[in-house]
């Protein structure tokens, strides 16, 4: 795959300020909002992309896999090359330096001595997109930057957690993966819980949620199941599928 540079305009003209140091205000045409939504799917495709290399590493529907991991590689791309036309400040171009060495690690072919290198560098760059997430909401007043960031942080989740359940067939995760799993989705169901007790829900937002909460049950059977190709499959088939409600929801809010 061809690598190409990531460019981010305006760094030279750097705001001052503690929070203004890290994101720059939106310009008046893109809605903080919108910002919000597009650095949460930053982290999400970070960890999506590491979730298709542990799948094709597994063995599970290779092609198509592959074809997801240029998707994400795309989209990835295009999302930051967005918000750089509005967002500058350290945690851009962390993201920007994180994202380079990221895309090093997987464009190898996936093998055992590989995983947890990819796994770590999946779940880094994630956290970066997520702190960029909180960093935009937090300079906005009201619910609804917040809103955005908590459905953010769910929809990254759908893939960290089938990414983990991917990496225990590999017999490469942390010993303690499976008590992290667990933990994510606990986070998982209660973020669902709390947006599904949001008064301030958009009507058209309440339908994907309500489905999402739905297809979760599913979703976090398989991923209780340890140690099994078969659950292993239909978690990461689940989580690209409650991705989607996900996404769709974000956009809603968005």
């Amino acid at each position: 795959m061809r690598r190409r540079e990531l460019v981010l305009l305006g760094f030279a003209s750097l705001v001052s300020g503690p929070l203004a140091a890290a994101v720059k205000k939106a310009a008046p045409q893109v809605s903080p909002r919108v910002l919000i939504n597009q650095a949460g799917q930053l982290a999400m495709h970070a960890e999506r992309i590491g979730k298709y290399w542990m799948q094709m590493g597994v063995g599970i529907d290779v092609q198509r896999a592959g074809l997801h991991l240029q998707d994400s590689t795309r989209a990835f791309d295009q999302l930051f090359a967005a918000l750089g036309r509005s967002v500058h400040g350290e945690q851009m171009l962390l993201i920007e330096q994180r994202w380079r060495v990221y895309r090093m690690a997987w464009g190898a072919k996936p093998a055992p001595e590989g995983v947890r290198r990819v796994a770590s560098l999946a779940q880094d760059l994630g956290e970066q997109g997520m702190k960029l997430v909180n960093q935009l909401a937090k300079a906005q007043a009201g619910d609804e930057a917040r809103r955005v960031a908590d459905a953010s942080e769910a929809r990254m989740l759908t893939q960290r957690m089938a990414r983990i359940a991917l990496m225990r067939q590999w017999s490469q995760a942390a010993p303690d993966a499976s008590l992290q799993l667990d933990q994510m989705r606990k986070t998982f169901s209660a973020r669902l819980d709390s947006l599904n007790a949001d008064t301030g829900l958009p009507d058209t937002a309440k339908g994907d949620l309500q489905l999402a909460r739905q297809q979760w049950a599913f979703l976090d059977q398989a991923l209780a199941t340890k140690e099994d190709l078969k659950a292993t499959t239909q978690a990461a088939n689940l989580a690209e599928r409650e991705r989607e409600l996900l996404d769709s929801f974000c956009g809603h809010l968005a």
